[in-house]
């Protein structure tokens, strides 16, 4: 019996697994700017009607895909240590985590991708933000939580969160992508180290 025009075959939800894994490498690999649907169905060896198939419109798809740099970053996170006995170490176990992500490229291209997609189109602005971005700022809010003489109240740790975050995305953006490498090199990890310093301090108080 043929099947029934747009129905699903009973392999739908691994072949467009598969074809996410790939999708997604090619979106991290790929020179930054917005493929076109065709783009991606190219780098898939498929038709465009085989991916609108798979997700609809090429919307569906970069959403599709944010949700998988979602779920691979969360891999990462979940390997962390939960509790750090100070909110310098706590930042230290971050920050080692985020050099690995930015010796792999892996770090700073899903946020690129997200933020090249995100200005251009809202939904794909929320999928960023809800898949990459929040769940990079609760993890360091968990961490930082979770660390003894770490800061309690709420706006304190998004505040702390947004202070981890940012100068490492800046720099990764810095280096990696705009050209500094070549034009104006940072050591990234003596960078770190005095964020660690600074930030640890200023989480405990100290002078």
């Amino acid at each position: 019996m043929a099947r029934t025009s747009g129905a699903r075959n009973y392999d739908f939800d691994s072949k467009r697994a598969a074809l996410l894994d790939v999708l997604t490498d090619f979106a991290l690999n790929g020179d930054l700017h917005r493929p076109s649907l065709r783009q991606f169905a190219l780098a898939a060896s498929l038709s465009e009607p085989t991916l609108r198939h798979y997700f609809t419109d090429r919307q569906g798809l970069v959403i599709a895909i944010l949700e998988t740099l979602g779920q691979r970053s969360n891999v990462v996170w979940g390997e962390l240590p939960g509790t750090p006995p100070s909110p310098a170490e706590a930042l230290q176990v971050y920050f080692r985590a985020s050099l690995e992500g930015l010796r792999e490229g892996s770090f700073v291209r899903a946020h690129a991708f997200g933020l090249v997609e995100g200005a251009a189109c809202p939904r794909a602005g929320r999928a960023y933000l809800d898949h990459v971005l929040e769940p990079a700022l609760e993890t360091i809010r968990q961490l930082l939580e979770a660390t003894p003489g770490g800061p309690r109240e709420p706006d304190a740790l998004r505040a702390a969160a947004l202070a981890a975050l940012s100068p490492v995305l800046v720099m990764s953006l810095h280096q990696d992508l705009l050209g500094g490498r070549a034009v104006a090199p940072l050591d990234s990890q003596q960078i770190v180290t005095h964020l660690e310093d600074w930030l640890g301090s200023a989480l405990t108080g100290e002078a």
